[in-house]
Order: structure tokens, then C-alpha cells, then sequence
């Protein structure tokens, strides 16, 4: 561990497509290998290769009192069937994650880095070849499959009402998902881990997400007869929120979570959030700015978190105080047609930002710096506005493709093996924030 003495921030973004292998709107097929330890091991295996590319880019003998915070989009983590699928509590595969996370990315080589390593999909079903089998997923399935085909070479009206009649039958099977699944943020700190209200000296942990989006499981197979979990067939578990987002444990299901720093150290703490894709389109953070039960009535969220598939920084729902930073890795989308780093106003987002193409597959990376911080919990009231940084200092790296122990990157992973987006590589920005 480091002395804990910390007065700059850089924000180091893996834009990777973490998505299936689409053949059609809505089919595909997800990739990975069937042994869920084996996937993670290799998967982590990429990682590594991505951190070290990053990390060697800049000297850590200056890195000191830097901050590097790393981060990779939603679903980065998942298996052959969507989610890992497991039987029993016992065979929960996100602590083994975890755990092969701390061994690989340990505080010996990596004394100043936070890591937001994606999501990873999970779900716990007794029996899967029941729950196949079932009348209820075999019709859900028929059904789906019929309105997907119709939908490929659809246009125009009859695109839109079929994208309709498949979107109102899928909301309806949600309310009755088959099987229910877990979207856990993976959080992986040397720098030790604390709620505003606990003491937790962890290295680890989970945040969860609760709103299922229309982009996050397949429709049906590219292979007919394949078996695998689609988006008529799931849910997300519900989050009680009404007392606010400050997590309590490491794995609980909230969002906000602290860091704190030595004695004399200015600030004396940074307190994060992590808010995953649709959670943010949503407003989860903001429907309770305000309400969120801090010690101080002066506390607020200095770091605001966005792993995404789908979503890029949305104004309305940012939550980060004065001086505060808003950061989004996306596995799904660019925000335009150019490459390289670029400044601008994105909806109301005045940002840096960084796109990455790989044949039909996107990704994209955005950093905001808030200059006056939202007011009140009302989405459509008194939103942030945003600093304007230069890009000059964004640096992008092509990752090289990882050479993997078992399988090949292309087993894993659709596109290509993505870029680094460094933003503050040579001048790491200043962690001079203010509470609201």
C-alpha cells in the first residue's frame, strides 16, 4: 500500500465491444468458454494486457500521489449462455473473480490504481433443463423468434410496429422473468475502500444494477437449437433506494462508496458512484440527490462512475459536485463518426471523449469535469453544467492483441481487442473539489 497521500487523478478507459457476436437485430451468439473459472481466468488475461499497455506509458516514480483510475465497460464479464449460471450460492462465480483480480492486480505492482473491471451477469438457477423446457420459455422463445425474423428485413412503419409488439411482449415477460439475473460492478482498489458512513479497509467490491434495458440480452441464437438466456426471459432484481444509494457492505447492491486519504491530505476523501448503463438513464443517483443520508450534510459525490452498453454521460441525472468528474465507458456505441480525442458539447455534456471501431462493432469513452453541480432531485430542474478541458493531453493506445492460455482473444471477444483512452496522461488533474 502507498502512504495515502493523493492530489491527482487520471482517468484510463479500456473502449472495448463487450457485447455478442450479432448475426441479425437482436440474434447472435455470446462468446466465451463453457468452463466459467476457465472464461474468467482468460478474460482477466486481457485485462492485464490492457493495464500494462496503459501503465507503461507513464513513470510511475512521478505517479506517486496520482490517483489512476481504470475502467471497462458493462459486461466485460459474462458467459457462454449470457449470464455465469450456477446452481448454488456456493458456486457463485464473482468471489472467485474477485479474488483472481486481487492475486493479478495486487498492491506490489499496482500501489495507486482503482479499477472498475466492467459488470459481470450472473444468475443462480437450480435447474436450467427444466427452466429450458418449460412451456413458459419455450412460448416466450417461439413467440420472440417469429416477431426477430420478421424484424431483419422489415422498413420503415412495419420496422416500427414490429420493434413495438416485440418490445411490449418482452416488458410483459419481464414482469414474470423465468430466471432472475445479477449485473454486478466489479471494484477492485489498492487504495483502500470505506462508505461515507463505514469503515471497511476493502479492497473489493460489488455494486448492482436494477433496470434491465433492451440492449443487454439476445433475442434468440444465431443457431437454431441453441440454448441460450435471452432478454424475454429475465429480470433484474429490484433495489429498495428509499433510504438513498450509500453502500453499507462491500457487496451490498448500492452505489456510493469512499475513499479515504491521510491525515492532512487535501481532500481528505473522495466519494464515488458507480451507476451502470440504464441505472444512470434513469436517474438513479439524482432521483435522490439531496436525500442521500451523508454523516455531513456537506458530503457529496466527488467521482461519478458509468460503465455502460449503450449510454453515454447524460446531463440531467449527473450528480458530481463543483469540481467533481463524470466518467463513462461504453462497449457498445460511438458518440460520432470521428476518431481521435475530441472536445465538445454532447447534449448538453461539455466533455472530452474518445470513439473506437472494429468492423461493426463500437465503443466509446467520456470524461466531464462539473462546474456548477445540479440542484435537488428533480431530473428536468436546475441540471449540471461543465468546465471546458483541453483535449490536448488524451492520449489513445491501440491494444495489442493478447496471446491467451487457453483459446484465442476472437473466442471471447467479437470485435477487436480495443484501445486505451488516457485522459490527463502527462498532467493528471488536480483532485480539488468542493462539496456542494
Amino acid at each position: 500500500m502507498t502512504d495515502n497521500q493523493y492530489t491527482h487523478i487520471r482517468f484510463i478507459a479500456y473502449a472495448i465491444p463487450t457485447g455478442p457476436a450479432l448475426s441479425g437485430v437482436g440474434v447472435g451468439s455470446y462468446l466465451g468458454n463453457s468452463n466459467n473459472q476457465v472464461d474468467i481466468a482468460m478474460r482477466i488475461q486481457v485485462l492485464k494486457n490492457a493495464v500494462d499497455m496503459a501503465r507503461s506509458r507513464f513513470s510511475s516514480a512521478k505517479d506517486v500521489g496520482v490517483i489512476n483510475l481504470f475502467m471497462v465497460p458493462e459486461f466485460f464479464f459474462h458467459g457462454v449462455l449470457g449470464p455465469y449460471v450456477y446452481a448454488t450460492d456456493a458456486e457463485d462465480p464473482v468471489p472467485f473473480l474477485l479474488s483472481e483480480l486481487r492475486k493479478v492486480f495486487n498492491p506490489t505492482e499496482y500501489p495507486n490504481w482503482t479499477f472498475v473491471f466492467g459488470t459481470a451477469v450472473t444468475a443462480r438457477v437450480a435447474n436450467l433443463n427444466n427452466v429450458f423446457a418449460s412451456e413458459s420459455v419455450l412460448a416466450r422463445n417461439a413467440i420472440v423468434q417469429t416477431l426477430a425474423q420478421q424484424l431483419q428485413n422489415a422498413s420503415g412503419s412495419t420496422y416500427q410496429l414490429i420493434a413495438n409488439t416485440l418490445r411490449a411482449f418482452i416488458d410483459d415477460c419481464q414482469d414474470a422473468p423465468n430466471v432472475n439475473v445479477r449485473d454486478r460492478a466489479i471494484i477492485v482498489s489498492n487504495i483502500l475502500l470505506d462508505t461515507p458512513t463505514q469503515k471497511l479497509d476493502a479492497n473489493v467490491m460489488t455494486s448492482e444494477k436494477y433496470y434491465v434495458s433492451e440492449e443487454d440480452f439476445l433475442l434468440c441464437p444465431s443457431t437454431a437449437g441453441d440454448q441460450i438466456i435471452t432478454e424475454q426471459m429475465i429480470a433484474y432484481f429490484p433495489i429498495d433506494l428509499s433510504n438513498g444509494d450509500i453502500k453499507q457492505h462491500a457487496f451490498d447492491k448500492y452505489a456510493i462508496f469512499r475513499q479515504n486519504y491521510a491525515l492532512g491530505n487535501a481532500p481528505p476523501h473522495l466519494d464515488f458512484a458507480v451507476e451502470i448503463c440504464l441505472d444512470h438513464d434513469d436517474g438513479r443517483l439524482r432521483n435522490n440527490l439531496g436525500l442521500q443520508p451523508y454523516p455531513q450534510k456537506s458530503d457529496g459525490i466527488h467521482i461519478q462512475l458509468i460503465p455502460s452498453y449503450g449510454s453515454q454521460i447524460v446531463q440531467e441525472n449527473v450528480v458530481a459536485n463543483h469540481g467533481g468528474f463524470v466518467f463513462n465507458c461504453d462497449g457498445q456505441t460511438v458518440l460520432n463518426e470521428r476518431i481521435g480525442p475530441q472536445e465538445g458539447n454532447l447534449y448538453g455534456v461539455e466533455s472530452l471523449y474518445v470513439n473506437y471501431t472494429s468492423g461493426n462493432y463500437s465503443a466509446h469513452s467520456q470524461l466531464a469535469r462539473v462546474e456548477t453541480a445540479a440542484l435537488g432531485n428533480d431530473p428536468n430542474i436546475s441540471p449540471a453544467s461543465f468546465q471546458i478541458m483541453p483535449s490536448n493531453d488524451t492520449s489513445v493506445v491501440e491494444v495489442d492483441e493478447p496471446h491467451l492460455t487457453q483459446g484465442t482473444f476472437s473466442d471471447y471477444f467479437a470485435a477487436g481487442p480495443g484501445a486505451l483512452h488516457i485522459y490527463g496522461l502527462n498532467n493528471p488533474f488536480l483532485l480539488a473539489m468542493q462539496s456542494p
